[in-house]
C-alpha cells in the first residue's frame, strides 16, 4: 500500500469514528429531548374568537360570567380563584364579565387582572343612572379591579318601569359614559337587560351604545323578538352583541347546558356567550365545545327550540320572580 493510500485509509477510519461518535451523541440528545417533551404537559387548545362589533376587539366566544355562580363557589378561596381564572386564560378565554352588584366579584378577580391585564377584555357594570353616581361606581370598579381602564362598562339591567325616562338617563349616566370613553377610562360602553326587547331597542336608538348584552335562550322568549327584532337592530348599528341567561333553566330539566350555549353562539351576529363560572369541570366542558367551533344550522336550532321549550313551559325564569335582582344569578 502506498503512503497516499495509507493516508486516505486512515482519514476514512477517523471520519467514521467521528461520525459514529457524533451519531451516538445526537441519539442521546434526541432521547433527552423526547424525554423532556414527554414530561411537559400538552398545552390546552385555545377557544375561538370573534370581533365584538364596532369595538374592533377580538374576544373569546365564551365569556366568564363572574356573578353569583362564581362568588358563591369561590369567595374567600384565593387559591381556587387563581386556579380557575388561570385555567380560563390558558384556554384563551379573555372576555371577563363582572359588575358592581356582584358582591365581592370585582375584588376577587382584581389580583389576576393586575397580573394579566393585557390578556383580558375586562367588563363591568353599574346600575346607577345619574352622572355623579356613574362616575363614583366607575372609580370603585377601577380600584377593586386594580386597573386604570375598562374595555367595556355597561349600564346594567334596563327595565321598562324604572328606566322609562331615557332622556334623563342620557343627561346623566350616558353623558358620564361618553366622557369616560373620550378620556380612555373606558374603551366602550353598553347596555344590558332581560325585561323585554322594547326597552333595549329604545335604549339603542336613544344612546347608540357600542355593545348590548341580553338574553338569547333557545326557548325564544317574547315570541322570538330578541332574535327577530332586537338582534337585527343591534347589528344594523354595528354593535357588539353578548348573549346571557342561556343555561340557568337547564337545571330544571334533563338536557345539556352546552347545547343551549351552542345555540346562542350559533345565532348570526352573536360575538360572545357569557356563562356563569362555577367549576373548572364546567369551564373545560364549555371550552371544548367552543374550540374549533361548529355552529348549529338553522334547522338544528329550530329542532332544539321545539324539543326544549315544552319541557320548560311551566317554569318561570328566575328573573321573572318577584324580588329578583340581577347579580343573584349569573
Amino acid at each position: 500500500m502506498t503512503v497516499d493510500a495509507m493516508s486516505q485509509s486512515e482519514s476514512r477510519r477517523t471520519f467514521l469514528r467521528h461520525g459514529l461518535v457524533g451519531t451516538a451523541a445526537a441519539g442521546v440528545a434526541m432521547v433527552g429531548l423526547q424525554k423532556t417533551r414527554a414530561a411537559e404537559p400538552p398545552k390546552p387548545r385555545r377557544i375561538d374568537r370573534r370581533v365584538l362589533g364596532r369595538t374592533g376587539a377580538e374576544v373569546s366566544i365564551i365569556g366568564l360570567g363572574l356573578g353569583s355562580a362564581f362568588t358563591a363557589n369561590h369567595d374567600g378561596k384565593s387559591e381556587e380563584v387563581t386556579a380557575i381564572l388561570q385555567a380560563a386564560l390558558d384556554r384563551g378565554i379573555n372576555y371577563w364579565d363582572t359588575a358592581r352588584s356582584y358582591g365581592p366579584s370585582e375584588e376577587l378577580v382584581g389580583p389576576m387582572v393586575e397580573k394579566h391585564r393585557s390578556e383580558i377584555f375586562l367588563v363591568s357594570k353599574t346600575a346607577d343612572r345619574s352622572y355623579d353616581g356613574f362616575k363614583r361606581e366607575l372609580e370603585t370598579s377601577l380600584a377593586k379591579l386594580k386597573t386604570d381602564h375598562l374595555d367595556l362598562y355597561h349600564l346594567h339591567n334596563f327595565e321598562p318601569t324604572r328606566d322609562a325616562d331615557l332622556a334623563a338617563i342620557e343627561k346623566g349616566a350616558v353623558r358620564a359614559a361618553r366622557e369616560a370613553k373620550e378620556q380612555g377610562i373606558i374603551r366602550s360602553f353598553g347596555v344590558t337587560g332581560h325585561s323585554g326587547p322594547d326597552i333595549l331597542m329604545a335604549a339603542i336608538r336613544q344612546f347608540d351604545p357600542d355593545c348590548i348584552m341580553t338574553t338569547f335562550p333557545c326557548t325564544r322568549p317574547d315570541d322570538g323578538r330578541y332574535e327577530d327584532e332586537l338582534l337585527p337592530l343591534a347589528l344594523e348599528n354595528k354593535m357588539g352583541v353578548i348573549a346571557m341567561k342561556m343555561v340557568r333553566r337547564a337545571r330544571d330539566a334533563d338536557f345539556a347546558g352546552t347545547d343551549l350555549i351552542r345555540y346562542a353562539i350559533s345565532l348570526p351576529g352573536i360575538s360572545v356567550a357569557n356563562v356563569g363560572l362555577d367549576t373548572i369541570a364546567h369551564l373545560t366542558e364549555n371550552a371544548e365545545m367552543a374550540t374549533n367551533f361548529e355552529p348549529m344550522s338553522q334547522a338544528a336550532r329550530v329542532a332544539l327550540h321545539q324539543r326544549i321549550t315544552p319541557l320548560l313551559a311551566h317554569t318561570a325564569t328566575p328573573w321573572e320572580r318577584p324580588g329578583y335582582r340581577d347579580g343573584m344569578i349569573a
